[in-house]
């Protein structure tokens, strides 16, 4: 296949699962002699980009049209600043073959100056956006249709997202393709845990779900006293979660672990990974992935885009929406019922590398350049 030039232009506000997804992605394609650079505004992400060794330029401004009403009117003022920064720098890589983009504000100036360059362009639309365009009395909903006319191909991570895309009637069938988020995660021969740890890694936002998880955990630490559950990751919900844990009395029973450098060897440790996002923006859930690549069955509900990823009773145990009691029955299942737990922990890791690697997604995402770039 020929070497082609990648660039990533994509701002962000934290580190989270696609950031993650993005940087494998990344350093994938680098390895298959692709020439990659990445250009961001959060140092963090730069550091992780660096270590994987992909070469990165830095987004000086921050500009952003969906977040709050301060944020919007800092965005007005910053317009003609960041259109012509965004300009200079689809100047400076007008050799590239292909720009990448996953942000949603700078979708528009990037796509813009890169169809005046005639450069393609490529998004990755991690998630459904109905409650982001409809903010601001639809504003953003006008700036996304203004970019959508740009774009070769845009790349959505589930059904899920793909359904939810098409349902706005602003990106078309022929521009949607779906390929799944994946990981480079090393295959584990270790047994499950004996020790009924339940371990849930998600930025602490609401609707990711937690304030649910301690009400089902409570359920199962009434029949299983010795269970323990872990919350990896950080984020504003995280005070009302701890409020409720302690309102509960379960705060023997419940760790806060935060953000740390490597989450997966929390998740080593656990006899069951849990997933109990609600939340409407979910794109994919990467945690489900790292879930079955570490050989642990996998607790969530039954509703898109986790139910593509885990196979009721097969990789995993599914509830129904609000059914915070069925949950908890699934977890106390997998904390006692040894054959069940390794059965479906084998078939995750199987299904994991089925179809979840990251070179099975990168060659996804390489056929696809090379096809545009034909």
């Amino acid at each position: 296949m020929k070497p082609l030039q990648i660039r990533y232009i994509s701002q962000t506000f934290g580190l989270g699962g696609a950031e993650t997804f993005v940087s494998e992605l990344l350093q994938e394609l680098r390895q298959r002699k692709h020439r990659v650079t990445a250009h961001t505004n959060h140092q963090p992400f730069q550091s992780l980009l660096q270590k994987k060794h992909i070469r990165t330029g830095d987004i000086p401004i921050v500009f952003d049209i969906i977040g709050d009403w301060k944020g919007l009117s800092k965005a007005v003022f910053l317009l003609p600043i960041v259109w012509v920064f965004y300009g200079v720098l689809v100047w400076r890589e007008r050799k590239a073959d292909i720009i990448l983009v996953s942000g949603f504000t700078e979708k528009l100036p990037v796509s813009w100056w890169a169809a005046i360059f005639s450069i393609p362009v490529v998004w990755i639309e991690f998630a459904p956006l109905d409650s982001v365009l409809n903010k601001f009395y639809g504003l953003p909903r006008v700036w996304y249709r203004l970019a959508a006319r740009f774009p070769t191909q845009v790349v959505t991570a589930s059904q899920h997202s793909l359904r939810g895309l098409l349902a706005e009637k602003i990106l078309t069938h022929e521009q949607l393709l779906v390929i799944p988020c994946g990981r480079e995660i090393a295959y584990s021969t270790n047994v499950l845990p004996k020790k009924p740890e339940i371990v849930c890694i998600s930025r602490m936002e609401k609707g990711k779900g937690q304030d649910i998880l301690v009400q089902i955990f409570s359920l199962v630490y009434k029949k299983i006293p010795a269970a323990h559950l872990t919350f990896v990751g950080e984020g504003s919900f995280l005070p009302s979660v701890k409020k409720l844990v302690l309102a509960l009395q379960l705060a023997k029973a419940v760790s806060f672990a935060g953000r740390v450098p490597d989450a997966l060897k929390i998740l080593e440790s656990a006899r069951v990974c849990v997933v109990p996002s609600v939340w409407p923006l979910e794109g994919f859930g990467l945690v489900a992935c790292e879930g079955m690549a570490l050989r642990k069955p996998v607790v969530a509900f039954d509703h898109g885009p986790v139910n593509e990823i885990v196979l009721h009773n097969k990789t995993g145990l599914l509830a129904q929406d609000d059914n915070f009691e069925m949950f908890a029955k699934n977890i106390i299942r997998l904390l006692t019922d040894d054959e069940l737990a390794n059965r479906l922990g084998k078939a995750g890791r199987q299904r994991f590398e089925q179809h979840y690697t990251i070179q099975q997604v990168a060659q996804q995402y390489e056929k696809i350049f090379q096809k545009i770039c034909q």
